[in-house]
């Protein structure tokens, strides 16, 4: 993809629009340790015709949403690209979330954390997966690209951020959220 293709991409994800992805593109339930979950919802980052990536997110059958948003139980958001995104597209997109969640001293409090887990992070191309998973009750917060390990911390704080960017308000975009957490009662 070009110069133009990775803009447009980086540019989703800024201000990417999202639909209803049926449950079948994911599998409806996995595990995290010894931690059964099941798909909460899914739905695609978009912009204009193209879709940038296919989200998931599990957590417990039980969660309810508040439990999900402050990281209180075990959960896993996947994340499938259909396009090249650039590093730092994804870095840009992830403040645009933060900024909005996050004021001043916050924010600032925050911002070390947050360059620690995308600094493990690289370039994705299309089919790429990137799979980020917390465990409460290990205080495990992991971040895998293909499966390969990139990044682990044990700071819930980060945990609930970094997930925060899709599910805690304002989100990176309404109609994602709304989509991962479809099924929440």
């Amino acid at each position: 993809m070009g110069r133009l293709g990775l803009m447009v991409a980086g540019m989703a994800l800024l201000i990417g629009t999202s639909s209803t992805v049926f449950a079948g593109d994911f599998p409806v339930q996995r595990t995290l340790g010894e931690s059964p979950l099941v798909l909460q919802g899914s739905g695609t980052a978009s912009y204009m015709i193209w879709d940038v990536y296919d989200a998931a997110l599990y957590a417990p059958a039980e969660a309810d949403e508040q439990a999900i948003v402050d990281a209180e139980v075990p959960m896993s958001l996947i994340l499938e690209y259909h396009r090249d995104v650039g590093v730092e597209d994804i870095r840009k997109a992830t403040w645009v979330a933060l900024d909005k969640q996050y004021e001043g001293e916050a924010r600032e409090a925050l911002r070390p954390k947050i360059d620690a887990i995308q600094g493990a992070m690289i370039d994705v191309t299309d089919g790429d997966r990137y799979r980020l998973d917390w465990d409460p009750a290990t205080e495990r917060l992991t971040l895998k690209l293909n499966d390969e390990m990139r990044f682990e911390s044990d700071d819930r704080e980060l945990a609930r951020a970094y997930f925060g960017i899709w599910l805690a308000e304002p989100p990176l975009s309404d109609t994602l959220r709304t989509a991962l957490l479809s099924r929440v009662d």
